[in-house]
């Protein structure tokens, strides 16, 4: 439950973002503000070192808290290419590596990893139950875990399956080790060498990566930033094409932060049953929207079984959790037994211990600061974007999530950029990477802002602005 300081954080904060507040404007004292919310002044004093943490006010020796800049302008969306590209083979493997093992390096300021924020509580929780569970629980001397994966895990996600719209059994559940794990298992079912999968673009560079691993080609499918995958090109490609299957994130996509409505995802599943084929459901950030309530899956509208929905507990959690879960279908056996060859053990503890986390209240708790905490984190970035970038750029607005995708003015190549800002200590994910043909989003970047602001991680957005500035 949110502390009162923390509610009236955010109460202020809409009037800040709302106009009520003007910048450079003075702030009621603490003492006027505490009288106005009918709280102790200690109260309002840690309502507005929370806004002062955000960047949102600021301390003027012997006059005040003022009123920073803050930006409420409306950035253009991005604009993707209505119409797919023939298959292809993917070519930026070096370049991801490069910008995998820097964004893992503690000494740069990261902006690459798209790892949830390490600030939650329920962290700690997690940290206990751990050490409760390896204490308590007899999971050691029993062999190896169910097939499927442990049953109070699986149950507890079906019952969390209810909120996407998917009505499922603790039976209809594999676990897996991962959700890129899980997406394999169903690439290995479903596809051969040579194949073709249609994938959405930009794309997660990770998926296109595990696509080329595969010897497997790609079909890219412009996914609008506000809306998602294009329907109209899926339906294309399908009648030009023999895509063997297609894989997507309907929900909060990553890099652009989209949602398909449900019109569009209705339309997927008419598509895949005319066609005969499946569709591979990326769900991982579909708890994380903003709004009180998640979207529905693809899934939810699915009547032939022909959707594999895999999602993990690592943008929910922590990725070193090491736990995802695929919904496959009419596909459950191919995927058991295909699970059975790539891994036929997986360690119990960790499944046992995030079924227990999800069943309990203090979960969902969770669940609403997180998407309230990086709706507040784009904000933020959003503010310093408008505070240090060229005008001439357009950003995308995720809706959920933590990461956004930014197109830069034509003369500049992220690439560049991103090896500019490597040698003054910042990290950051060049377009280029996000496709199988590295031209395409040269000129883009994708900025990940789960992690806490801090003094440091904003003068890194003013020093990345500046070097923008400097090439144009």
């Amino acid at each position: 439950m949110a502390t009162l300081y923390t509610l009236l954080a955010e109460s202020l904060e809409e009037q800040l973002r709302s106009g009520v507040f003007q910048a450079n404007e003075k702030l009621p004292s603490l003492r006027k503000f505490a009288e106005q919310r009918s709280v102790s002044i200690s109260t309002a004093q840690m309502a507005y070192n929370q806004l002062e943490d955000r960047g949102l006010i600021e301390v003027r020796p012997k006059s005040g808290y003022y009123v920073r800049h803050i930006s409420n302008v409306q950035f253009e969306t991005p604009k993707i290419k209505v119409s797919p590209q023939k298959p292809n083979i993917v070519t930026t493997s070096e370049l991801v590596m490069d910008v995998m093992r820097n964004s893992g390096n503690p000494n740069y300021v990261n902006f690459a990893a798209a790892s949830p924020g390490t600030d939650f509580p329920i962290l700690q929780q997690v940290k206990k139950s751990f050490t409760q569970t390896a204490r308590n629980r007899d999971f050691l001397g029993n062999g190896y875990c169910l097939t499927k994966g442990e049953e109070c895990l699986r149950r507890a996600l079906a019952q969390r399956a209810n909120d996407a719209g998917i009505r499922i059994t603790p039976e209809e559940i594999i676990i897996s080790s991962g959700c890129q794990s899980a997406i394999g298992l169903c690439l290995k079912v479903l596809c051969k060498p040579g194949d073709i999968v249609a994938v959405e673009s930009p794309s997660y560079y990770g998926l296109l990566q595990l696509i080329e691993s595969m010897g497997l080609k790609v079909i890219e499918l412009p996914s609008d930033p506000v809306t998602g995958l294009s329907v109209d090109a899926l339906r294309l490609a399908l009648e030009q094409w023999p895509v063997k299957t297609i894989l997507g994130v309907p929900n909060y996509n990553n890099p652009l932060g989209a949602v398909m409505p449900i019109e569009s995802k209705k339309a997927v599943i008419e598509l895949i049953n005319q066609y005969q084929i499946s569709f591979i459901e990326d769900d991982i950030y579909g708890e994380l929207g903003y709004d009180e309530s998640r979207p529905p899956a693809v899934k939810a509208y699915d009547s032939e079984g022909r959707v594999l929905l895999c999602s993990s507990a690592s943008k929910m959690l922590e990725p070193q959790l090491g736990v995802g879960w695929i919904m496959p279908g009419q596909f459950m056996k191919e995927i058991e037994y295909e699970r059975f060859l790539s891994s036929s053990n997986q360690f119990c503890l960790p499944q046992i211990v995030i079924g227990e986390t999800m069943a309990k209240a203090s979960f969902d708790r969770h669940i609403r600061q997180a998407r309230k905490t990086y709706q507040q984190r784009r904000d933020r970035l959003f503010d310093l974007i408008s505070a240090h970038f060229p005008e001439n750029i357009r950003v995308s607005t995720p809706q959920g999530g933590f990461v956004a995708w930014i197109e830069l003015p034509r003369s500049l190549d992220a690439t560049d950029l991103y090896l500019r800002a490597k040698e003054v200590g910042i990290v950051i994910s060049p377009g280029a990477i996000f496709s199988s043909n590295p031209s395409k989003y040269k000129h883009s970047i994708r900025l990940s802002y789960a992690q806490a602001w801090t003094k440091e991680r904003d003068q890194a957005i003013q020093t990345l602005g500046n070097l923008i500035n400097a090439t144009l």
